[in-house]
């Protein structure tokens, strides 16, 4: 039995909260904004380790590459305010997961800012992006999604989970009601049909999918010109390290295919110490044989920390999404359907036309052509404000 489940009292007014004010959001008593641009929101209910970062980067790579836009909060980075990513930006100016995803995408408009509007405006200005992808924003009702993708995991689903503080949940379950997909995500990717079934019974009325995390071999790009080989890895003993909301997927993996000395387990977002840092490279001091193996967002931290001697051999696995049950081609197929309907909605809906009208109008069906070019969709919006 959960121990936290006699914290049950305190989540109660918690629960009262988020629920008014999810009500006052629906009634209208709160302001939502819309934007003249579609956005996608990736979130959860739980608090943190769903698996946002990769879901994050499979959009901005697979729907229309390299129109799309990020916006985030921008968690523990040591900034505050309005932050535009560029080439020269730091893990602490940004964030260590906008930080991955921005050396993953270099050509990609990012924008961090507390308060989103702020963020969504800033990529407005600069009229490059076709969609902005919205980080950790289930819960940010001041910003009128155009489509929301709810994560939960496999592990731990939402639906047997409590609120906070005897569980994890940001809100009630009932929040799954405003969600357009859900995603259950770190699956083993031997999962069974019947076992999603089961699930699926659980979650009525919402279109479901299943992912799992795939890993790539050992990569540091310090050590590129003396790397160790992957098939190496195997023989050496490495400590683990983990700085992420849920390591035990990730230390599962590991156990597999490695030979693990010392599992060394931080929290999410961690800031490494300086002591931390001497007690990492004193290990590899007295361990000249061994290496370190860690995250890829644990990595973009490390090496702005780690002297180039030691980092040569501290390594990371690089992540990537994978929808499983021979479904990615839909899923994708289905958030750009999103997309398609978003421009036809707002067009329709400012010019007073109706949308069975739309095959008959050349203008929509150009916009929506693999979602190639929105500016003059952007314009005729701009011109009727």
């Amino acid at each position: 039995m959960n121990w936290r489940i006699i914290l049950w009292p305190f989540s109660l007014p918690y629960g009262w909260i988020t629920a008014l004010r999810n009500l006052f959001f629906d009634l209208g008593w709160m302001n939502s904004k819309s934007y003249p641009l579609p956005i996608i929101c990736i979130g959860n209910l739980s608090t943190g380790g769903t698996g946002k970062t990769p879901m994050t980067e499979f959009v901005l790579n697979n729907i229309n590459p390299g129109k799309g836009a990020m916006v985030s909060r921008g968690y523990g980075r040591k900034t505050k305010g309005l932050v535009i990513a560029n080439p020269d930006s730091t893990v602490n100016e940004i964030g260590d997961e906008p930080f991955q995803i921005f050396n993953k995408f270099p050509g990609i408009k990012m924008a961090l800012a507390e308060k989103r509007e702020l963020g969504i405006q800033a990529i407005l200005k600069m009229n490059s992006a076709d969609f902005i992808v919205l980080d950790d924003a289930f819960q940010h009702r001041h910003v009128k999604a155009s489509y929301h993708i709810l994560l939960s995991t496999f592990q731990d689903p939402f639906y047997s989970d409590f609120i906070l503080p005897a569980g994890n949940l940001r809100e009630s379950r009932k929040g799954i009601s405003r969600a357009d997909l859900v995603v259950i995500t770190k699956c083993p990717d031997n999962l069974k049909e019947q076992e999603a079934q089961i699930i699926k019974n659980k979650i009525p009325g919402k279109k479901i999918y299943f992912s799992t995390i795939k890993y790539g071999s050992p990569q540091n790009s310090v050590a590129m010109q003396n790397p160790v080989a992957p098939q190496d890895f195997a023989e050496l003993r490495i400590l683990a390290l983990t700085g992420i909301a849920n390591p035990k997927p990730f230390i599962q993996h590991l156990n597999q295919k490695f030979k693990i000395s010392e599992h060394r387990k931080f929290p999410d977002h961690h800031n490494f110490t300086q002591s931390e840092m001497d007690g990492l490279t004193k290990y590899l001091d007295e361990n000249p044989n061994r290496q370190i193996l860690t995250t890829e967002k644990d990595w973009v931290r490390l090496k702005s920390k780690m002297d180039t001697h030691y980092l040569k051999r501290v390594y990371f696995l690089p992540i990537e999404l994978k929808i499983l049950f021979n479904e990615e081609e839909n899923f994708k197929a289905e958030i750009k359907e999103l997309l398609e309907n978003e421009i036809v909605g707002r067009y329709y809906f400012q010019n007073g036309q109706k949308a069975h009208d739309l095959k008959s109008d050349d203008y929509v069906l150009k916009s929506i052509e693999m979602l190639t070019n929105l500016k003059e969709y952007k314009t005729i919006l701009s011109n009727q404000k």
